[in-house]
């Protein structure tokens, strides 16, 4: 049963972010007019101020480059390197390919 709930919760987050993404890029508007049409709609009036809608996508986006980026405080969850580390390292092969080439000419 727990994981059906489980199931179920996850589809419903996935669809709404599906629907989300999928306004923003029909309405080609920020997200600030994005929500308050989305209040609009809903509520029949907008909403002036910090809106929930708001919060609630700023806590999302933190949580999500926090997980993408796998990076817990000074822990890892994995062994694997993240992307921003794998970045790193091809600029600092980059860096140094360019100046070994400089010596040599």
């Amino acid at each position: 049963m727990f994981e059906k709930i489980k199931i179920t919760l996850v589809c419903i987050i996935v669809f709404i972010g599906a629907a989300f993404a999928i306004m923003t890029f029909n309405e080609d508007v920020s997200v600030g007019e994005l929500f308050e049409k989305l209040y609009m709609i809903i509520d029949g009036e907008s909403d002036i101020g910090i809106q929930v809608l708001q919060v609630t996508y700023s806590i999302g986006i933190a949580v999500g480059i926090t997980v993408f980026y796998n990076h817990f405080g000074s822990r890892k969850s994995e062994g694997e390197p993240t992307p921003i580390e794998l970045k790193m390292k091809q600029y600092e092969e980059d860096v140094n390919e360019y100046k070994s080439s400089k010596i040599d000419n």
